[in-house]
């Protein structure tokens, strides 16, 4: 992607941005490309356009040697989809691109149409959301049912349209028996990695989902049943937060990388503007500028608060304080390569932290110097400004939401490494925790015990003076 973060496809050596045009080898009709939704680079783009004087959805596969499979694997699910009377989308043309050499297939555009995942998040109301859940449960449990496994059933490879909920993406979809259902274990452990998904696993309606599943399924025993739906959620989540860290350092579809002999660059995508990229070519500019609001000045780390696009952000500086720092620095990961990962971690098991936006290190070839990183800004008070005129029987929820962080980091294994009340930060009632430099998930139970210990007693050191305070944070000790 350039830095105006323009979608680009590459077939044959040739880039190829919207507006373009693709020949139908069959018949030399035209395509004509107007958006590219997805890309896969180097295997296959999802691509909105105009065909036959109306819009269509183009999938275009073009990874050598394997671009056919892909092909005929989604015409197959497109065709088990159909058979089980599952909603998909229609197949209007199948073939290959002239110009090029890919495979191609054009679907019906299902429009106006939102993904579930999409209409899950902007959806406040309890009914409205029990409604399509109890959709989606029900569709998975008619294509287990069918003997049909979709492997990616991620929730924005669900479209609702006219309250019809559409399944798409049949290379996804593999048939286990075409004369059988699929049996219990197959069937859990494939619901598992539904539920598993950022906001399903702790989904109020699960229990509720998971009966309804069973009794469309007419299993028995749903109990027993639940306890290993369960536990397999529980593993399937780790094996995917585990599976997301790996790709927090790499080119993909949520993250630019940008690798260079004399930096490394990691952006997410959604935020990469041209502004963004001119700043992070030089982001000690944001020390120099008027508009600039200092927030720490100290001589390990400088942290300011700079506005980017109209974006409120914090910009922190990891400082080389002199020749012995630089020379210990060079050969380690620096302090906003750990950062850049304790906050993807947080925020995949649900603990809120400001949201990580880029990082970038100064480099010579390996060696490593200045670092810094940039994240969402968030308005409030920290905890020690919060509770300076707080009475403890004037608001019992901040105190159980900050005993709940302590609770979760206590049952992932995870160290915060400086839990002074100037890292959490008070927004709208909500405590976030801020100053991830030090944050360490411990495989040692006896090293975490040592490690929680210090943050415990660094946080109750901070209401010393306090005692009314101190009382209602007694049971961490």
């Amino acid at each position: 992607m350039t830095h105006a973060e323009k979608k680009v496809i590459i077939i044959d050596k040739k880039h190829l941005t919207p507006p373009f045009n693709i020949a139908l080898k069959e018949n030399g009709e035209a395509f004509k490309c107007t958006e590219i939704l997805r890309i896969v680079p180097g295997k296959r783009a999802v691509l909105l356009g105009e065909w036959q004087k109306k819009s269509v959805i183009v999938k275009l596969f073009y990874r050598r040697f394997k671009a056919t499979g892909h092909f005929h694997r989604e015409v197959e699910g497109n065709h088990h989809f159909k058979k089980a009377n599952i909603p998909t989308a229609k197949i209007l043309h199948k073939g290959s691109a002239g110009d090029y050499r890919a495979k191609m297939l054009i679907f019906d555009y299902i429009y106006p149409s939102k993904n579930l995942d999409t209409l899950l998040r902007s959806c406040k109301d309890r009914e409205i959301r029990w409604k399509h859940l109890q959709k989606l449960i029900i569709l998975v449990a008619k294509m287990h049912g069918a003997g049909l496994q979709h492997h990616d059933l991620h929730l924005e490879n669900f479209l609702v349209k006219d309250n019809v909920l559409y399944a798409i993406d049949g290379s996804a979809l593999e048939v286990k028996d075409k004369n059988h259902a699929l049996d219990t274990q197959t069937s859990l452990k494939n619901l598992a990695t539904l539920f598993a998904q950022r906001g399903l696993e702790k989904n109020s309606f699960f229990k509720e989902l998971f009966f309804l599943y069973c009794t469309t399924r007419e299993f028995k025993d749903k109990t027993k049943h639940l306890a290993l739906l369960q536990r397999m959620v529980k593993n399937e989540r780790k094996f995917r937060i585990k599976r997301y860290l790996k790709k927090i350092y790499r080119q993909s579809t949520e993250t630019v990388c940008i690798k260079g002999f004399t930096s490394f660059l990691l952006c997410k995508r959604s935020n990469y503007t041209p502004a963004m990229a001119k700043f992070l070519e030089d982001p000690d500019s944001a020390f120099n500028n008027p508009e600039t609001v200092m927030l720490k000045n100290g001589n390990s780390s400088t942290v300011v608060r700079f506005k980017i696009n109209g974006q409120d952000l914090v910009i922190k500086r990891y400082n080389i304080k002199n020749p012995v720092h630089a020379l210990k620095r060079a050969f380690q990961k620096t302090r906003a390569h750990g950062s850049w990962y304790a906050a993807h971690l947080l925020l995949e098991y649900g603990i809120n932290t400001p949201a990580p936006i880029a990082m970038k290190e100064v480099r010579l070839g390996p060696f490593k110097s200045r670092a810094y990183l940039i994240c969402d800004y968030i308005e409030g008070l920290s905890a020690r400004d919060y509770f300076k005129d707080f009475l403890p029987k004037s608001d019992t929820h901040l105190p159980q939401k900050i005993l709940g962080i302590f609770k979760k980091l206590e049952s992932l294994q995870i160290s915060h490494g400086d839990m002074k009340a100037t890292n959490i930060i008070v927004h709208y009632g909500t405590p976030f925790l801020i100053d991830l430099d030090s944050m360490v998930q411990h495989r040692s139970k006896i090293c975490f015990a040592r490690a929680r210990n210090k943050d415990v007693k660094r946080f109750m050191k901070n209401w010393a003076e306090k005692p009314e305070i101190a009382t209602i944070f007694h049971p961490l000790k």
